[in-house]
């Protein structure tokens, strides 16, 4: 056993000697017949050049480089055409070029390459504007062989190694760069039938793959890896790539398969598969303009997507690019919009309108049976399409049915209950201060709902109601709110509110009718007073649709309304009316009366003017008639316009008037004192005044027997002029039933009280059975006048005593 392992051994190494021998021997040859190699190589080479010319630097065998094989590496080897001096590219420049021989064909005088591997170094295809391209420098057809003094050469090379060579492809003809560093590269190459068959095993840097120069380059700066089976067809001249992994930047892996046609109109096609792949990672490998649209857009989970190019190699142009992909249950931010728990699938192509070129005009992105969350509010969509990528335009048939609590997001419309029904077609812009002429058409309906208006810190509730879009308008029906006191009935139209919605909402009118059989005004008093503040959650605001309802709101308080009213009972303070019909028109500063109309206090009251809304005085102006009104309830019911010494309780009588009027009134609705100014003439028919102290106090002292508690009056006319707390009063005749008097100066509502009051002492019942009006007027000044001053008191309170005006201006004059 031991013998024959010995032998073993022996043959063994004898044969290793052998084979070393021989290797060294080759080694030799070749450094001794160098210039006869190189002279094979060259013309090897040559043989596939046509009009260029190819320049070797230097040339040294390389023993180790492809043992047991002998290699040789030329050094400095560069290929150029024959207008290089014009275009400055060379074809090939590498620092080393390794050629491996065939160690038996060298024996025989036959330089057979098997391999070829490049160092350090640049190819570098450039075809330029007139179609000219150094690639001309290669023979189309090269299947020849050569033969020398005896010799021959065989020009299969079956294995072809890259490294650290920068591989171009520059066409500016067709506008296409394709530019990669190749870091490692190994071929090996089988040839068939039909053509050939390549496996390929690479790493490279991506610096340019771009289609259409225009448009930028696709994996910019990316770098690849994969091991690539390749098929060729000579006759066809097709070069086919079946699905095979490509890794971009060792950690996401591609399917790609491809199909280059080098005849006819040169086609090819790329067709792309990934799986879960990020939408950011994604950007990044696609040119810089769609990854611009794409960096707005976030995706929480990676989605499946799917690529396929279809372009011509030999026309200039960007390729027709279709993506398509699929996820579930993702959450999605973009720029205002926020898509939770969002599922759907959709594509990509530059090809909307087939002929129309491929650029962003012509895309379009679909979205197919989306199913999502926005804002919070469910919505789903069977297609969206958002078409011509250059001014976007958004097209799709929503529907949605939520909880109004869903719309609950800035503190603005706060809902306790009731549900939403929403289907909505939409066309129109999506981006900042588009042109493009939003439409918007479909019903939204809101039913058994509860809500709280903070900035009015009101109250709503069973609110119903239908708003119909019908392109560019909403109408709104069949709305109902009840509140703890009051019940409405309303319905109204915005005109172009698509349109100006978001852009210009101070120019949009909104046109409102309300229907009610009781409406108290004390429960929106707060809209006198100015808005309150918000309270904003920036979670909530995030998550939900703060933007639509505070741009809501933002319209509610900037937008004109018109406001036509008709309500059975109107309850204000004390105030009551009936058959309440008015004509309003609310800007954001003001409030203009057009014409209201009531029934008050079994008569009637119209009035028209405008309040200024100033915070917490607002300015006022009122044209007011009033016929046949009871002057108790209507004193009554304004708080008796702020006088002190006279009230509702001393008053009787049937009041008609005609009062222009401005003023103040507060936040909480109250005439703010010593504000009041303007004209008031009136006629009181049947008038009393009953327990008027002041009065009560003269009859005590010198009207005993005269009933001064409960004063009756013949019809009492006059014209009155407020200026602020004080009333001016015309000299003024009244009759009644106790006295006679005349009256004239200046009534302090507050205080400045300076009445002059002439009273004849003659009692009235002596000329009741006088009819002779003349008789009658000249007899009630017979006998004793008591002339009488009221003034204010260092106290303010008003006192009587006695004083003529005629002699209190005599005594002015004098002095």
């Amino acid at each position: 056993m031991r013998k024959w392992l010995r032998i073993t051994i022996i043959v063994f190494s004898g044969l290793i000697g052998l084979l070393l021998l021989l290797w060294l021997a080759l080694a030799f040859y070749i450094h001794t017949h160098k210039a006869y190699i190189l002279q094979q190589i060259s013309d090897q080479l040559n043989d596939r050049l046509h009009g260029g010319e190819l320049s070797i630097g230097n040339m040294e065998p390389a023993l180790i480089q492809s043992f047991p094989d002998v290699s040789v590496s030329l050094q400095e080897v560069s290929v150029k055409d024959s207008l290089w001096a014009q275009h400055k590219h060379e074809l090939v420049h590498v620092s080393r070029l390794f050629v491996q021989v065939n160690t038996l064909a060298l024996l025989r005088k036959q330089l057979d390459i098997k391999q070829i591997s490049l160092k350090n170094g640049t190819i570098y295809f450039y075809t330029d504007s007139t179609g000219y391209s150094n690639a001309s420098v290669l023979k189309k057809k090269e299947e020849n062989v050569k033969t020398t003094k005896g010799s021959r050469t065989n020009a299969d090379i079956t294995r072809m190694n890259l490294e650290h060579v920068r591989l171009v492809l520059d066409n500016q003809l067709k506008g296409k760069s394709f530019d990669f560093d190749i870091a490692r590269l190994k071929g090996s190459f089988l040839t068939n039938d039909s053509g050939w068959t390549a496996h390929v095993d690479m790493n490279l840097k991506v610096h340019s793959f771009a289609f259409n120069t225009e448009k930028g380059s696709f994996l910019k700066d990316k770098n690849l890896s994969t091991a690539l089976e390749l098929h060729f067809n000579t006759k066809k001249k097709v070069l086919d790539i079946p699905q095979q992994v490509l890794r971009v930047d060792d950690k996401q892996d591609l399917a790609v398969g491809a199909n280059f046609s080098f005849a006819g109109d040169k086609a090819f096609t790329i067709h792309i598969i990934a799986e879960k792949l990020s939408l950011a990672h994604v950007a990044t490998m696609l040119t810089p303009k769609i990854a611009q649209k794409l960096d707005s857009i976030h995706m929480e989970k990676p989605l499946d997507a799917a690529c396929v190019i279809n372009g011509s190699l030999g026309k200039r142009g960007t390729p027709l690019l279709y993506v398509s992909w699929k996820t579930t249950n993702n959450n999605v931010t973009t720029k205002g919009l926020e898509l939770t728990e969002c599922s759907f699938s959709g594509s990509y192509s530059n090809d909307w309108v087939p002929g129309n070129g491929h650029g962003d005009d012509n895309s379009i992105i679909s979205l197919y049976n989306l199913n999502t969350r926005c804002f919070s509010i469910p919505v789903t969509a069977d297609t969206v399409h958002i078409s011509n990528l250059q001014h976007p335009a958004l097209t799709g048939f929503f529907r949605a049915d939520f909880p109004l609590t869903n719309l609950n997001a800035d503190g603005v419309f706060n809902f306790t209950s009731g549900i939403a029904k929403a289907h909505l077609y939409y066309k129109g812009g999506i981006t900042a201060g588009d042109t493009i002429k939003p439409y918007l058409k479909g019903t939204v309906e809101v039913l058994h709902g509860a809500l709280a208006y903070t900035p009015r810190n009101l109250q709503f509730t069973d609110c119903n109601a239908r708003l119909d879009f019908t392109g560019q308008d909403l109408y709104l029906q069949n709305i109902s709110v009840q509140t703890a006191k009051s019940k409405l009935f309303m319905e109204g139209s915005v005109l172009n509110i698509t349109n100006l919605f978001f852009t210009a909402p101070e120019k949009l009118q909104l046109d409102w009718k309300v229907r009610s059989p009781i409406l108290d005004l004390n429960e929106f008093r707060s809209f006198l007073a100015q808005r309150g503040k918000v309270v904003q959650s920036r979670a909530a605001t995030r998550r939900k649709m703060a933007r639509i309802t505070g741009q809501l709101d933002v319209m509610l308080n900037a937008c004109n309304v018109n406001l036509n009213v008709q309500l059975d009972k109107l309850i204000y303070q004390r105030f009551i009316a009936h058959q309440v019909k008015a004509d309003l028109a609310l800007t954001q500063s003001a409030i203009k009366l057009n014409q209201i109309a009531l029934s008050h206090a079994g008569g009637s009251i119209r009035l028209s003017g405008d309040i200024r809304q100033n915070g917490n005085s607002n300015r006022f102006k009122v044209n007011t008639d009033i016929n046949n009104v009871h002057v108790d309830q209507l004193f009554y019911a304004f708080n008796d316009f702020g006088m002190q010494a006279l009230n509702s309780k001393n008053l009787r009588g049937i009041l008609s008037a005609k009062a222009n009027l401005s003023g103040n009134i507060s936040d909480n609705g109250r005439v703010a004192p010593k504000s009041l100014y303007g004209t008031m003439g009136f006629e009181l028919r049947q008038g009393a005044l009953v327990h008027v102290s002041q009065l009560e106090d003269i009859g005590n002292i010198a009207f005993r027997k005269r009933d001064m508690g409960n004063i009756t009056f013949e019809n009492v006319k006059n014209s009155l002029t407020i200026q602020g707390d004080k009333v001016l009063v015309p000299p003024m005749q009244i009759n009644s039933s106790v006295l006679y008097m005349d009256v004239s100066g200046v009534y302090g509502m507050t205080s400045g009280t300076d009445l002059y009051i002439d009273v004849p002492l003659r009692n009235p019942r002596k000329d009741e059975d006088i009819d002779d009006k003349e008789l009658k007027r000249k007899r009630r000044t017979k006998g004793i006048v008591l002339h009488l001053h009221a003034t204010d008191d260092s106290n303010g309170k008003v006192k009587i005593k006695l004083g003529s005006k005629k002699k209190d201006e005599e005594k002015d004059v004098t002095n």
